[in-house]
């Protein structure tokens, strides 16, 4: 059977966003063993670019990502600002926000006008220094929203602010 959309290629990862981001990065690793997570807050100006629906707004994050096999978990703590983040918190509570997947065989910009082409134009956008996202808005659709990012060949993730529980070992 061809499926052939050409737009998703792949699953990179699973994405909660969250009222306390330390208490439950202590669940996934004392349940689980999930960890050690990178973390960092990102807000001005180490986030650039920022726009809620066309819009350019200022808001800021922090961020914990673990790795399970080729996985990545992402979990978010909205801080200040707007964002699509403190939405989801107010229409679902904490939970699963997003998947972040592959767009292989399409720019970054291409694969923006062909999510907003299919109905799905972006809700939130940003840049992290040379890394740019932006997520779709494709909850009503796909009972999910779904992100994109552009990460230069050869990307190397900065250092967190901190590791929890310890830095890998």
């Amino acid at each position: 059977m061809a499926l052939g959309n050409g737009l998703i290629s792949g699953v990179q990862q699973v994405a909660l966003v969250v009222h306390d981001l330390d208490q439950t990065m202590k669940e996934y690793t004392e349940r689980l063993g999930i960890g050690p997570w990178w973390v960092s807050l990102y807000g001005p100006p180490k986030l650039t670019e920022m726009r809620i629906r066309g819009e350019e707004v200022a808001y800021s994050m922090k961020l914990a990502i673990a790795w399970t096999g080729d996985t990545m978990w992402e979990l978010i703590q909205p801080v200040d600002g707007p964002s699509i983040y403190k939405e989801f918190l107010t229409a679902h509570g904490e939970g699963l926000h997003h998947v972040l997947v592959e767009h292989h065989g399409k720019d970054f910009e291409a694969a923006i006008e062909a999510f907003t082409a299919r109905g799905c134009p972006p809700l939130m956008e940003g840049r992290i220094g040379e890394v740019r996202f932006a997520y779709f808005d494709t909850e009503g659709p796909l009972r999910t929203v779904l992100e994109i990012a552009d990460r230069p060949k050869g990307f190397v993730r900065p250092d967190p602010d901190y590791w929890y529980p310890h830095p890998p070992q």
